[in-house]
């Protein structure tokens, strides 16, 4: 079980990696857009934190249950902004920027919150 949860840990590492490294990527075009790549990222990122927790109750492992909860409710609200970013029908920079800052915002909750 163990092997899964590291391989569920890898997964979340790259959805954030889809998020963060598209909304850099997308910051160079003067007009930055929400790319599918940030919302499989986002997608990633809320599915394998889901399933971290759920093998941390398998193996016995403490899990710290607010926290968890604010980054669940952090990475449906960064998937729904970039879901709605990319239905807009004039593309506006806003919902991209919240989409990225949400998504650091989520990285900070989890390296900080201890």
């Amino acid at each position: 079980m163990e092997i899964v949860r590291l391989v569920l840990l890898f997964g979340h590492l790259a959805g954030f990696a889809a998020m963060v490294g598209g909304f850099f990527y997308q910051m160079r075009i003067k007009q930055p857009e929400i790319g599918s790549y940030m919302i499989g990222g986002a997608i990633g990122q809320a599915v394998t934190g889901a399933a971290l927790i759920g093998s941390r109750y398998a193996l016995d492992l403490p899990v710290n249950n607010p926290k968890m909860g604010v980054k669940l409710v952090l990475d449906l609200i960064v998937l729904a902004v970039a879901i709605a970013g990319t239905r807009q029908r004039v593309k506006s920079p806003g919902m991209f920027y919240a989409a990225g800052v949400l998504a650091a915002l989520t990285a900070a909750v989890a390296v900080f919150w201890t």
